[in-house]
């Protein structure tokens, strides 16, 4: 289980570590675990620059819309205040758009293309193209 600094502070910021380990939770195979991280999501209060790890959470985590409004209400709130349609896929360029247009930080937003491009290579590889000669290098300006 992971102690996050946002159960004791919900000002404090959260760390590209946290949402790596929050977003292991949520995709641990003991669904428990999963509802656990989204209770620790919904205790942070997101700021604008925090709230590109909210997109990251929503946009890859197993759980629908339904799930978050019911054990992560504020965060879904926050969340509803930013997307146009929760009920709708949020697909990869709206999530980037949003995030770029409410100028999160950096690090989440670069946590957010690292699990694109492993999704992405993940279903090249499954539909047989060879994955072990591409190589992708991303940075932030």
């Amino acid at each position: 289980m992971v102690k996050l600094k946002t159960f004791k502070n919900k000002n404090m910021k959260i760390t590209q570590e946290e949402a790596k380990n929050l977003m292991g939770m949520i995709e641990s195979p003991d669904l428990d675990n999963g509802y656990m991280a989204l209770k620790a999501i919904d205790a942070h209060k997101y700021d604008k620059e925090d709230l590109g790890y909210l997109i990251f959470f929503f946009k890859f985590a197993r759980f629908t819309t339904e799930e978050w409004r019911k054990t992560a209400p504020h965060a879904f709130e926050r969340l509803a205040s930013i997307i146009d349609n929760t009920d709708a896929p949020l697909t990869y360029s709206k999530a980037l758009s949003i995030m770029t247009t409410n100028k999160v930080n950096k690090e989440s937003i670069e946590l957010f293309l690292e699990r694109h491009v492993k999704d992405f290579t993940n279903m090249l590889d499954q539909l047989g193209y060879p994955v072990d000669s591409l190589s992708f290098n991303i940075s932030l300006r």
